[in-house]
């Protein structure tokens, strides 16, 4: 009978040892955010990268068709919007050279 209760009373304390031991180390190993597992975003490209003053087509080109679109609104640009991304490019680039 003694056998059987030190047995018990060893269990039980195992138990909690590993339940304890299970706990911190797998709360600690869980990521909490979402954040914490993107990166966050590159930087949006500009259209003047060495910043001479002077817009060239091959900046153009790497600007994204919104982006494009959204210079023009800021540049008081008249661009046709539904045309393609190579249309719109040289419609910008045509009214920035004039």
């Amino acid at each position: 009978m003694e056998y059987f209760i030190a047995i018990l009373v060893v269990a039980v304390v195992g138990y909690f040892v590993y339940d304890r031991y299970t706990t911190t180390s797998s709360s600690s190993t869980i990521v909490d955010t979402a954040s914490e597992i993107t990166p966050a975003p590159a930087p949006a490209p500009v259209a003047d990268a060495n910043d001479n003053g002077v817009t060239s087509k091959a900046e153009l080109n790497r600007l994204t068709k919104v982006q494009l679109l959204e210079m023009a609104d800021r540049e008081s640009l008249s661009v046709k919007r539904s045309g393609k991304k190579a249309e719109v490019v040289n419609e910008i680039w045509a009214q920035l050279r004039a």
